[in-house]
């Protein structure tokens, strides 16, 4: 069974447009603002930030950067920046060390991010004018919240309310769950200048009033999958099909395609809408009659209600709606002491009937049908759906995460075993271990005809073994073949 050889090595289905080289010189304003966000601002975002030339545009991340941490954009207020700035000025009364205001110590930061302990122990020390008592604090584990292995984490501050260095790395996560609205991001428009918020937030168009007013004027169905976008990020891709017979066909690049609108959006358990997107497409038909357009957005990890559909240019319009759960694919075990390691990890695996390399310098085209599936210079042109048929080739697409290095080679030490098991159970086809000795791996299995498989049910396994980090992580696809059309069985 022929294994395809890594694709690509970082794959990001978001795109943050780059601010200017040369960084900017920040006013007196700009630095105070710096300095009262600094505990929840991201690294990437800061220099960002800086870069901004224009100070309409750092005005404009102001704004884009409180709404990436707002729970509820439909709300007039942001209710999380009040809460922010309270227990703020709370950090900076209270653990206030010469030089540094209290929020920028890890006191006031662990305060400002993890909460109050439950519990404080005062260590031996007095306290002074330049020293502080040291003291130790823990975390317990909560049913519905966090949780932390052992049940408990304890963190050390020592008299300047500073925490062990590879605690950082706890901190910089930490900030990063603030973030609720990825999809809100600084991206550079034609103009120069930063996409406005207001042009990033959900307007009135067709599109929008088919998710306010559901409907189906013709049959459409949602397929999804997962995979990684970014530490905080999972990204949700999907196809979206319906049916074509009456509908306007255009030729398109020797393609016959129907241009559609596509819309999707994400809703959470609570009712907030998480992300929303809206994309002309040229949908292509399908031997079968039908219609295929594929859609992303990104969503922090969680259960959604997903609701995507299409608008044809004469008004005509058909939502779909799934739950689906976006998986977290950046896992992290957190030990007792509050250090934390990441745990490898495995994306949806794809099943598609190509894998095309593109060229160096071919941009994607945001309306192609399957430009949801363009990762990096390759093109996936995926199945619908996990039910195939004996006269299909299909390959298996798959994509590993956070594999452990070793510090000294820079290299990891894992393997990849791929195999097909008839009704979950039987093997019936597998390949030759796959050796990875990258934090991240895209690889492919096939082509593999499936004329040789009986209709039935199988899955399609692929079992990870990172021996460095002492740790096997196991990803199942369930897929139906179906007899070739015509075919007795």
């Amino acid at each position: 069974m022929p294994i395809r050889p890594p694709a690509l090595t970082i794959l990001a289905l978001l795109i943050v447009g780059a601010g200017p080289a040369v960084a900017a010189d920040l006013d007196k304003d700009d630095k105070t603002w710096l300095d009262e966000v600094r505990p929840i601002m991201l690294p990437d975002e800061e220099s960002t930030y800086k870069d901004l030339e224009d100070k309409s545009d750092r005005e404009e991340f102001r704004r884009i950067f409180w709404a990436r941490r707002d729970p509820d954009l439909s709300t007039p207020e942001n209710e999380y920046q009040p809460e922010y700035e309270a227990v703020r000025e709370k950090a900076d009364v209270q653990y206030r060390v010469p030089g540094r205001p209290g929020s920028q110590t890890d006191c006031g930061r662990f305060l400002i991010l993890l909460g109050e302990p439950d519990d404080k122990e005062v260590q031996p020390g007095e306290a002074s004018v330049l020293h502080r008592v040291p003291e130790v604090w823990t975390y317990r584990s909560k049913e519905g919240g966090r949780t932390f292995e052992g049940g408990e984490a304890t963190i050390a501050f020592d008299d300047q309310c500073r925490s062990r260095s590879n605690l950082q790395e706890v901190l910089e996560d930490l900030a990063t769950e603030k973030v609720v609205q990825p999809q809100l991001a600084y991206r550079t428009g034609e103009d120069g200048h930063l996409v406005t918020l207001e042009d990033q937030l959900p307007k009135a168009s067709p599109a929008r009033a088919l998710l306010d007013s559901p409907r189906q004027d013709f049959p459409v169905a949602i397929d999804t999958s997962f995979m990684k976008v970014s530490e905080e990020v999972t990204g949700l891709v999907g196809l979206i099909r319906g049916e074509a017979s009456g509908l306007s066909v255009e030729k398109r690049n020797g393609l016959d395609v129907v241009p559609v609108v596509v819309v999707t959006s994400a809703v959470g358990t609570d009712g907030a809408e998480v992300g929303w997107s809206e994309q002309p497409v040229a949908a292509a038909v399908q031997e079968d009659g039908s219609f295929v357009a594929s859609f992303g957005m990104g969503l922090p990890p969680g259960k959604y209600t997903l609701n995507a559909g299409v608008v044809l240019p004469d008004g005509q319009g058909s939502l779909a709606t799934a739950a689906v759960e976006a998986p977290d694919l950046t896992r992290v075990v957190t030990a007792a002491d509050g250090t934390t390691s990441k745990v490898p990890s495995v994306a949806s695996i794809l099943f598609v009937r190509e894998i095309e390399d593109i060229p160096a310098g071919v941009e994607k085209d945001p309306e192609y049908h399957y430009a949801a599936y363009r990762l990096g210079q390759t093109q996936l042109h995926p199945f619908f759906g996990r039910e195939l048929h004996q006269g299909d080739t299909v390959s298996f697409f798959y994509l590993i995460y956070d594999l452990q290095v070793d510090a000294a080679s820079g290299k990891a030490d894992s393997v990849v075993a791929f195999s097909i098991l008839k009704n979950g159970r039987t093997p019936v086809a597998q390949a030759p271990e796959n050796p990875v000795t990258t934090e991240v791996m895209a690889s492919a299995i096939g082509p593999v005809p499936l004329a040789a498989y009986p209709p039935g049910d199988y899955v399609v396994q692929i079992r990870v073994t990172d021996r460095l980090a002492k740790k096997t992580v196991v990803k199942n696809e369930k897929f139906k073949i179906l007899a070739a059309e015509g075919a007795t069985q």
